[in-house]
């Protein structure tokens, strides 16, 4: 939490009515910035001087009388002489946070410090304990079954969060990309900002894009790394299909793993026909820490976790053992996954399901949806639990045009890595096609969090695109896959699934 700030700013921000024609009387209202000064030091022992705070905006901006609600923030000054436009860090989920004073995370800014200011943001809803309900009834011991027993599920909860959310003074309506893009950019005028570059990463190359639609004069350069372009917030089911087959093709050039798994996908068919004669049955922790329950898995259960992490290199390099493990009965290796998960099952974030609602799809794109979904192998859990579980929750569509193809000047690099299931390169491939200055740079071997948070190659071709220089020729790199072998343990690959 960022405490009570001790100085109390007010900055006028006045928005012309071209610049945001969609918009009511309320985004002329004065916004409340409040600042507190800090000396901060990273890890590593560089010093940075730095303002917390956070901003007030209206909850809704198209309500004359809405609320106003937080959006904290933190900016790093730079280290540089003459710095470059200031960079703001977008998030990704919807709801991940952005602010953080730990001196590990310090660190990682450092290298953009030489370059520029940085201005990391808790997106609206992102921090907000308001727009959190956890669910207060019996275990949902079904839910990792089938998809129809999980959705049951999950509309009760929907059902349940909305009542609280509503006793609580929420308007759900307010939490739009369009909202969050309006936020940055009362932020910016409120910091006396004139242009600013932007890092977007996963949700935030969303906003990030919508951002740059809405003000692009106000942008020196934009990174967007796994990009979700404006009318993908909505996944495609044969894109897991494909990421799926290419991995199996990987495994097969392993000889530790095509010994006993000459076909990896066949393997899965296997599993998901052993699962959906018998649910495996896998113990997690009940919150009193003392008992577990017996919590049955079935053929849903493994596409929903495959799911949620066929997009991470780190997890990529354990399915094959995942897969061999439950063919054997050992349902060691799935129990950590089952319990990574579960979260899932008991909690409503009211700020990411509302964004994702908001943004939508086209009808066009449902149909195609619905279409690849008749042969995809995971097309039950590619957007669970939307749009079904959500249909109820009021949040305004933002509309095609929110959506439409972005054609943009806005000098940008975007980042894609290889064996990122979550946002693959053709989406970025696709944007860059209505962008007239525009770099696209594809990591090989990386997933979805190898392309920034967990690669080091990375950090000097963004700064150096961000200080204006030219990394067309620059190459991103990462390390192979090792597969964790399908039995006992090499000390040269790890992974938490497997003790060593």
């Amino acid at each position: 939490m960022i405490p009570r700030p001790a100085v109390l700013l007010n900055a006028v921000l006045l928005a012309s009515a071209w610049l945001l024609p969609s918009l009511s009387a309320a985004a002329a209202a004065p916004a409340k910035l409040e600042v507190q000064h800090k000396s901060l030091k990273s890890e590593k022992g560089v010093k940075i001087e730095a303002e917390s705070g956070t901003l007030l905006v209206p909850e809704n901006r198209a309500a004359a009388r809405s609320r106003d609600i937080s959006v904290a923030f933190l900016r790093l000054h730079s280290l540089a002489a003459k710095p470059r436009a200031p960079l703001f860090y977008l998030a990704g989920g919807p709801g991940s946070r952005g602010v953080s004073e730990r001196p590990g995370s310090l660190d990682f800014w450092v290298p953009f410090l030489r370059v520029s200011d940085v201005v990391l943001i808790d997106q609206r809803g992102t921090n907000d304990s308001n727009l959190v309900w956890n669910w207060d009834g019996p275990p949902p011991v079904s839910f990792f079954v089938h998809e129809d027993s999980a959705l049951r599920h999950i509309e009760v909860m929907n059902r349940r969060a909305l009542e609280v959310f509503r006793e609580r003074g929420v308007d759900l309506a307010g939490y739009t990309t369009v909202e969050n893009a309006d936020d940055l950019d009362a932020l910016r005028a409120g910091l006396g900002m004139d242009r600013i570059s932007l890092l977007g990463f996963s949700y935030g190359t969303h906003l990030g894009t919508c951002y740059m639609r809405r003000y692009p004069q106000r942008i020196e350069s934009a990174v967007l790394v796994g990009t979700e372009g404006p009318a993908e917030t909505y996944k495609l089911p044969w894109t897991m299909d494909t990421a799926f087959q290419r991995l199996a093709l990987m495994a097969a050039q392993d000889p530790r793993i095509s010994a006993k798994v000459p076909d990896l996908v066949a393997l899965y068919d296997r599993v998901i026909a052993r699962l959906a004669r018998e649910p495996m049955r896998i113990p997690v922790p009940l919150p009193s820490g003392k008992d577990s329950l017996q919590l049955p898995v079935g053929p849903f259960g493994l596409r929903f976790i495959l799911r949620a992490d066929i997009g991470d290199a780190s997890d990529l390099v354990v399915f094959p053992r995942l897969l061999w493990s439950i063919d054997q009965g050992d349902p060691s290796v799935f129990a950590w996954f089952v319990r990574k998960r579960a979260g899932a099952a008991v909690s409503v974030h009211g700020m990411n399901l509302a964004m994702d609602i908001a943004s939508g799809a086209s009808p066009a794109r449902f149909a195609q949806i619905e279409e690849q979904a008749k042969t995809s192998r995971f097309a039950d859990v590619m957007n669970f639990p939307h749009p079904t579980a959500t249909s109820t929750w009021g949040v305004p569509d933002l509309g095609e045009t929110f959506r439409a193809p972005l054609v943009s000047s806005v000098r940008t690099l975007f980042v894609s890595a290889e064996l990122d299931c979550n946002t693959p390169p053709y989406q970025a491939e696709q944007l860059r096609w209505g962008m007239s200055d525009a770099t696209h740079l594809i990591v090989a071997n990386a997933g979805h969090e190898q392309t920034l948070f967990q690669n080091e190659t990375a950090i000097p071709v963004l700064t150096d695109f961000l200080a204006g220089k030219d990394v067309r020729d620059r190459r991103i790199t990462y390390p192979p896959l090792q597969f964790i072998p399908l039995a006992g343990t090499d000390a040269r690959v790890f992974h938490p699934s497997v003790p060593r």
